[in-house]
């Protein structure tokens, strides 16, 4: 019975998957407003019933379909490992993990633009439109924390994050619109130079801030 069971809820995942993959394809090659179950089931060799039985509608689907890529990102970055020695090397190969998989995973990017624009997406409940809004942002997480261990307080580090964000979301559309060829204007480089001048804000105002505390008080003339 277990075995049986088993086999099943793989059954049931394979064809999720399909659809899944299929759903990916046809939402990046027609985007979501003119993307229908309809086409989607015959991408996928199933009838639009046998997709409403995993998802009730395609804001659903995109959602699930973005909330797995999401899940990707979060992969990507805990296995960044920072270079030693360096001290915003975790700020560094967090954030860039983050830029680097979107860079090279056009259809995710695609996704995540969507969402963005809310094109397509009339009709989604605002509750869930907000929850893939706020898990878009929790995959910048990582590098909050890299921020607070650089000195920022958590009300900083979360609007920097806001910042990183826009920022790498937006070269990210320049670079997948237009051709940075050189490579001192590349999308990637850009990118790590914004996170350079980021650490060293922080770096800079720490060591002004123990600088004040360590600083030798001037000495008072007794006999004046």
């Amino acid at each position: 019975m277990e075995a049986k069971i088993r086999r099943q809820q793989t059954m049931v995942d394979t064809r999720r998957a399909m659809v899944l993959a299929a759903a990916k394809a046809v939402f990046t090659q027609l985007g979501l407003e003119r993307s229908s179950i309809r086409e989607i089931a015959k991408r996928a060799g199933y009838t639009p019933g046998a997709i409403y039985a995993y998802f009730p509608s395609k804001q659903e689907l995109f959602a699930a379909l973005l909330e797995e890529s999401m899940h990707r990102v979060d992969g990507v970055i805990a296995q960044a490992r920072p270079i030693k020695g360096r001290p915003h090397a975790l700020l560094q190969a967090r954030a860039q993990a983050w830029f680097s998989f979107f860079a090279t995973h056009s259809r995710d990017l695609e996704l995540t633009l969507f969402l963005l624009a809310g094109s397509g997406l009339q009709g989604m409940a605002p509750e869930l439109s907000q929850r893939l809004h706020a898990r878009l942002r929790q995959t910048l997480d990582p590098c909050v924390a890299a921020l607070q261990t650089l000195g920022a307080d958590p009300a900083q580090a979360h609007a920097e994050r806001e910042a990183l964000l826009a920022h790498g979301l937006g070269l990210l559309m320049v670079q997948s619109s237009a051709s940075l060829t050189a490579p001192e204007t590349s999308a990637q480089a850009l990118f790590v130079q914004y996170l350079d001048r980021l650490a060293e804000r922080f770096e800079t105002a720490s060591v002004s801030a123990i600088t004040e505390k360590t600083a030798i008080p001037p000495q008072v003339d007794l006999f004046s």
